[in-house]
């Protein structure tokens, strides 16, 4: 492992100011790209994993008991994960984390090329991935600003936030393309290989992630004081249950398969063009973002965010139903969901990263996780149940109408989300 550096956050002048911001510093350069690699695997992954089940099963409501799978180990380990991100050091558990993922990855293309899988091979697995992200990424996320100065944290975060939002478009249609070309065995093969490359990356980062100040247990009192934080900012507060209430609703792209079969009738390389469209959008987004700078008012950002993805995805189900043979129209519209979706993503992780200092980091994005996390695998299974009832299309309309409620009601609720400004706040560190 490279020779790490020790010390506090880096101050101001431990990078030039630029046009690449955050990227012109190494160690966030290599953090970058194992985020990189990550992305496009995950993404991948979830491509992969749903023409799986579908293919084996060719039901809309296992799709959706996929999701659900994918969900039950983010409640345990991802209180876990974020008491172990403020006691441990938090490289270590990133590289750990990323390796038994790319180990458990490995054993699929055996199953599959062995003629032996299984789709409840498919549900155990899709836990152990998501239990494995899970216990990770509240050290990923509060490793960050060690990284780059405090005056970076806003570019780091939307240069990192977008890889969550623009692999969605190199990984599903990388993996589309290579089930078309080689089969689905081979896909999940490289796809094991990019995250074998994303632990080298994090190896060679570096910055130490050892804890600062005092050692730390990971204990029930150390989550609960973590919660007991989280509750006295009702910014991060109302950010997160917003965003929890809209993705379990509005989490889609479990149902794509579905979407594309059904609605268009596109093969293998359309169904990866619709899963990609979103990060179409999200490209737009990060630049939007990197050419805003540091916008203060990102409560704000989010509420309109949480709007613009409600009505889009309504927008989806009615060009869907009415229009189901434009199927250009529906990436343009994925492209905007995927616009809003960065947008409100690189808000509420800016707010977590200048919000909350760095002793309670991994706890308070642990809870992020956790409510994210459940938002998907409970949206998972609502779409599935939804379209089984009402059709894709109407699945997406009445769903649509549910978020935009949820995100008014929600902003009615928690007015520290409109009434935040960094401007007037003590900084966190």
């Amino acid at each position: 492992m490279a020779t790490e550096r020790h010390g506090e956050e880096p101050s101001a002048e431990d990078a030039p100011l630029g046009r690449w911001g955050a990227l012109a510093i190494r160690d966030f350069q290599l953090f970058w790209a194992q985020g990189l690699l990550q992305g496009l695997a995950r993404n991948m992954r979830e491509l992969l994993l749903g023409f799986l089940v579908f293919d084996l099963t060719g039901s809309k409501l296992d799709l959706g008991i996929t999701g659900l799978f994918m969900t039950m180990p983010v409640i345990v380990l991802g209180l876990l994960g974020g008491a172990l991100a403020d006691a441990v050091d938090r490289k270590r558990l990133i590289i750990y984390t990323q390796a038994a993922n790319f180990l458990g990855l490995a054993l699929l293309p055996v199953l599959i090329f062995s003629g032996a899988v299984q789709v409840w091979h498919l549900w155990l697995l899709a836990s152990f991935w998501s239990g494995m992200s899970i216990l990770g990424r509240p050290a990923e996320r509060a490793f960050l600003p060690r990284l780059v100065p405090r005056s970076h944290v806003m570019n780091g975060i939307t240069w990192f936030g977008a890889l969550s939002q623009g692999t969605l478009f190199g990984g599903p249609l990388v993996g589309g393309v290579l089930i078309a070309i080689v089969g689905v065995g081979w896909a999940f093969a490289v796809n094991a290989a990019f995250l074998l490359l994303a632990v080298i990356a994090t190896m060679a980062i570096r910055t130490s992630g050892e804890q600062l100040g005092e050692a730390r247990r990971v204990s029930f009192a150390a989550i609960w004081e973590g919660a007991r934080y989280l509750r006295t900012k009702d910014v991060l507060w109302g950010a997160y249950l917003m965003d929890f209430g809209v993705m379990s609703f509005g989490f889609f792209r479990i149902i794509m398969p579905a979407l594309a079969e059904e609605v268009y009738g596109v093969g293998a390389v359309g169904l990866g063009m619709l899963v990609a469209a979103p990060a179409a959008g999200s490209f737009l987004g990060t630049a939007i973002l990197l050419r805003m700078g540091d916008p203060p008012r990102k409560g704000v950002m989010i509420v309109l965010a949480n709007v613009g993805y409600s009505i889009g995805l309504a927008a989806l189900g009615l060009a869907a139903l009415a229009l189901s043979s434009w199927f250009y129209l529906a990436l343009a519209v994925l492209a905007f969901l995927g616009l809003m979706d960065v947008v409100s993503f690189t808000a509420r992780q800016a707010l977590i990263q200048l919000v909350a200092p760095d002793y309670y980091r991994g706890r308070v994005g642990s809870f992020s996780s956790i409510l994210a996390g459940l938002g998907n695998g409970t949206g998972s299974t609502v779409i599935g149940g939804m379209s089984t009832l009402a059709g894709v299309p109407g699945a997406f309309i009445i769903n649509g109408c549910i978020c935009l409620g949820i995100t008014v009601a929600s902003g009615l609720t928690w007015r520290g989300i409109w009434r935040h400004d960094q401007r007037t706040e003590t900084p966190a560190d």
